[in-house]
């Protein structure tokens, strides 16, 4: 029978990776951040990823990656656990953030697969990061066009590299791939859905352990509860009231980070939707359609909290 580890009950749930706020003058908004981190915190998530693809970490210069990891850890303070993205085009910088998430207290990063590497690079890669970073590492199997990582490149790095602890899936057609891999490591290895929350419930069912949206905490961690406590049908009707709300957020992941911007202002924890190229405003008929689903999702979120 397959076993679970601490490692994995510590982060069973819904783990947000927090959007980064923006100014007006595309400055870092730090009070805009907290006040996100507060409403992580105040919903029950399990964890917080800071810094990843809806960070928007790829417009980010090392500075302003240091001052979210560094602002992001001090003042969650260890109210729950911190997965830092070290995710970057070069490997120095790569090191060097896993450096700095180790040295901020960090237990955990994140560091998603470079493309077109595999292999012996691939461990070296992978070595050279954990070698100098925190406690936990997660890698972020992530592709928007194929299946991602082979098999057998995950589990050489897991029989290889001790830090190596989570995997973080969304690729294409993901669903085998949770179960392929859990089956592997026989439930020892923490793995987390991202952008293929489309399938949650699925991946409920296959044993997934945590899930990593960007947004609509209230919803998800509901969501969850309920497939926890074996109330199956009362968590399927919930999630697939978000259905209509996910396909219109998931035409593409710039049209997701916007959109979910869009709602952090209207639950009054950021100031600003401001997104930095290349992620454009939405037109007339995206705003449009993005309210009817902001409204929907904000009645729904409330009735929640007021039920």
């Amino acid at each position: 029978m397959a076993k679970e580890n601490n490692i994995i009950t510590s982060m069973r749930g819904i783990i947000p990776s927090l959007h980064t706020p923006f100014s007006k003058d595309n400055k870092i908004d730090l009070y805009s951040l907290k006040k996100l981190i507060d409403h992580t915190i105040s919903t029950g998530c399990a964890g917080m990823l800071v810094g990843a693809v809806a960070g928007e970490n790829s417009s980010l210069s090392i500075n302003e990656k240091k001052l979210i990891i560094k602002e992001s850890i001090r003042y969650n303070g260890n109210r729950i656990p911190t997965i830092v993205s070290c995710s970057a085009k070069e490997q120095k910088d790569r090191i060097a953030l896993s450096i700095l998430a180790k040295e901020a207290g960090a237990e955990w990063i994140l560091c998603q697969v470079p493309d077109n590497v595999y292999g012996d690079e691939l461990l070296e890669c992978f070595q050279q990061i954990a070698e100098v970073g925190p406690k936990y590492l997660m890698i972020q199997d992530l592709s928007w066009t194929d299946n991602g990582m082979r098999d057998e490149d995950i589990l050489m790095l897991y029989n290889k590299i001790k830090k190596f602890k989570g995997l973080k899936i969304e690729v294409l057609n993901s669903g085998p791939k949770y179960t392929r891999v859990l089956e592997a490591t026989n439930n020892e290895i923490h793995l987390s859905g991202g952008w293929a929350i489309m399938g949650m419930m699925e991946a409920l069912h296959r044993g997934v352990h945590a899930f990593i949206p960007s947004t609509m905490e209230i919803l998800y961690n509901k969501i969850y509860n309920l497939f926890v406590a074996n109330k199956f049908e009362e968590a399927k009707n919930l999630f697939y009231e978000m259905l209509p709300t996910l396909s219109f957020a998931h035409q593409h992941i710039d049209i997701s980070i916007k959109f979910y911007k869009t709602l952090r202002v209207k639950e009054e924890i950021f100031a600003t939707n401001f997104c930095r190229s290349p992620i454009k405003d939405f037109d007339k008929f995206q705003n449009d359609e993005a309210e009817s689903h902001i409204n929907k999702i904000f009645k729904l979120q409330n009735n929640l909290l007021n039920n």
